[in-house]
């Protein structure tokens, strides 16, 4: 049954089990926030990723190990312009430019699955390979929204399934819609969906309780695809957003009785004669009130842990065919949209009616007080804005699959970026602007024009793929604007842009050889020490000290004794250490004096041991 009290977070499914470690995943998202990009490495580390009230952990320094262990084992696929703008600029962001990987679907829609496949490699070497499935309505935003999870476990065997082949088939298919929309994919990119696309078909999954099979069905990342929403005796929609032709399509081949649980303010737009073929009709209440909330855009402050959830944005679909519960779970609303236009990713789970039917999921939902019902009324006023906001929308995607950055050094001091234009979208009476998002200052995007706008970056810190895009137009006197992040292919950026942003996070020796004990976190308190970092930091009597030339002894700290203890039991933890300390050494300038001549001289005898283990 799909239970209102049965809760996981986001961040606990994306941690790897005990005894393995986060390999390579491929995620897929329609709206992205950055920020909570940022947390996805953090989750696959042994560090604390939620701080003591229950909220995603801020640490700069819990951000910056995650992401130099696993931002590179990540790529993110998403819908090209639907990017949220982060409030500030967080120079950390620069080690996600290579995982997230804008995309154009092929039919005219909008890339809108929210699906994970994770590989975790074994510690130890005779266990197999593992594999988890996120299956979400969510997107990988700080929605409060009530959303579903299916969360999927296998282990790869020797034979394939021929059930898993449209997944396999999914992730495949995932390169060509970035190469559409301009993004280059790189080898390492098509190297790892390559391999999770021939793995994922030897894997054996773990099924829910309750349920003896599943299929998969994606939707739309190719020419034809079929709606499997079909073939159904009993039929239950839970759905955000609901269309008039979907509803019709689906209450003409349901041969008993048909019910629909939505939001108000969707419910109240359909035609009456839209609903008459279902037998009941209901409003998802939260409690909160009839909140109009956006279904992709919405995000609360990653700041208020706590907040309770509001706004229905699950998307389920509970059939009964025979003695069977059929349930759909994914990203696919109740439109046409979803299932003729959009990219999509369903998976429909066969099991226990007594369990899963359309009564057990009634009776959940009735218990927790989740539905009432949908007594219609005056039909209200269309939002005269809506369709310009749609142009915004889709002018934002054409214009973040056509722009260019091309960095050059700028009279020996900062960077020139020219932005070009690879195929000049027709804007009309649109006004677009562009800006890094190291930069407060807005340039007019001239679409006729060699190059459309131009900046000068200050520092390499700042050099960045990533840009906002404001685009505009006035109707009935009133300015209209969309803002959004895109990332662009960016050519001829500096090296050495994350050696640089680590030294410039790790600008003192103290904070340096902290940071060092917090990637030996499994034999140091890394919650206290974490902790310690961020006071370091954010002192304004002890931060931001000068290099010191102190010895090792003089900093207090044992670094000895963790060091040994990882060569050890995890040498692999020493590489990544060994990799921070080259970074140091290669971002030059002060950060050269920042690691201390007995710490060179013992690392030198540790690299050595480590070397003769290999």
């Amino acid at each position: 049954m799909l239970a209102p009290g049965d809760r996981r977070l986001l961040l606990d499914a994306l941690a790897p089990p005990t005894d393995y470690r986060l390999d390579e995943a491929v995620g897929t998202t329609y709206t992205l926030d950055l920020l909570a990009l940022l947390r996805v490495p953090l989750a696959a580390t042994a560090l604390p990723w939620a701080d003591r009230s229950g909220g995603p952990v801020n640490n700069p320094f819990a951000l910056l190990a995650a992401l130099r262990q696993n931002a590179k084992r990540v790529s993110l696929f998403c819908h090209a312009g639907a990017t949220s703008v982060p409030i500030g600029y967080v120079p950390l962001l620069a080690f996600l430019e290579d995982a997230v990987l804008p995309v154009t679907p092929p039919r005219g829609g909008v890339f809108h699955p929210k699906v994970w496949l994770l590989r975790f490699a074994p510690v130890w070497e005779e266990d197999p390979v593992h594999y988890r499935l996120l299956v979400l309505s969510r997107n990988l935003t700080f929605d409060r929204t009530w959303d579903t999870a299916l969360v999927l476990d296998g282990e790869l065997m020797g034979r394939p399934s021929a059930a898993n082949r449209p997944l396999s088939e999914f992730i495949a298919a995932l390169p060509a819609m970035a190469t559409a929309a301009g993004t280059q994919v790189t080898s390492d990119v098509q190297e790892r969906v390559d391999r999770l696309a021939a793995e994922v078909r030897r894997v054996a999954w773990e099924l829910p309780q309750g349920f003896d099979g599943l299929d998969f069905h994606p939707l739309g990342h190719r020419a034809e695809t079929k709606n499997p929403v079909r073939d159904l005796r009993r039929l239950l929609i839970i759905a955000p957003f609901v269309g008039s032709d979907l509803l019709a399509e689906l209450a003409d081949q349901v041969r008993e009785d048909i019910a629909l649980v939505g939001r108000f303010n969707e419910l109240i737009q359909l035609e009456p004669e839209a609903l008459d073929g279902f037998d009941s009709v209901e409003v998802f209440d939260d409690g909160a009130g009839l909140l109009d909330v956006d279904e992709e855009e919405r995000s609360a402050s990653p700041d208020a842990p706590g907040v309770e959830l509001a706004g229905l944005h699950a998307k389920v679909f509970v059939g009964e065919r025979h003695k069977h519960a059929v349930v759909f779970v994914g990203s696919a609303n109740a439109t046409g949209a979803a299932f003729k236009q959009n990219v999509e990713f369903l998976v429909e789970l066969r099991g226990s009616r007594k369990q899963h039917g359309i009564d057990a999921t009634r009776k959940g939902l009735e218990e927790a007080g989740l539905l009432q019902p949908f007594v219609g009324g005056d039909t209200p006023e269309d939002d005269p804005t809506s369709e310009l906001r749609r142009t915004l929308q889709q002018a934002a995607h054409r214009l973040a699959t056509a722009l260019v950055a091309h960095v050059t050094e700028h009279a020996g001091v900062g960077w020139r970026v020219a932005i070009e234009l690879r195929h000049p979208p027709e804007l009309g009476d649109l006004t677009a602007q562009l800006r890094p998002l190291a930069l407060d200052q807005w340039r007019n995007v001239e679409v006729d024009a060699s190059p459309a706008c131009e900046f000068v970056i200050p520092s390499a810190v700042s050099v960045s793929a990533f840009f906002a895009l404001r685009v505009a137009a006035r109707q009935g006197g009133e300015l209209q604007v969309e803002e959004v992040t895109v990332r662009l292919p960016l050519h001829g950026a500096p090296d050495g842009r994350l050696e640089a942003v680590t030294a410039d996070l790790l600008n003192d020796r103290e904070r340096l050889l902290r940071f060092i004990l917090v990637l030996l976190a499994d034999d140091v308190d890394a919650d206290g020490m974490l902790d310690e970092l961020e006071r370091i930091l954010t002192d304004r009597d002890g931060g931001a000290r000068p290099p010191a030339r102190g010895t090792l002894g003089d900093s207090g700290l044992p670094l000895l004794e963790p060091l040994l203890k990882a060569l050890h039991r995890d040498p692999d933890r020493l590489d990544e250490i060994d990799r921070l300390l080259s970074d140091v050494e290669r971002a030059g300038g002060e950060a050269g004096v920042l690691i201390p001549d007995d710490l060179r001289q013992l690392w030198a005898t540790v690299i050595a041991l480590r070397t003769g283990q290999r």
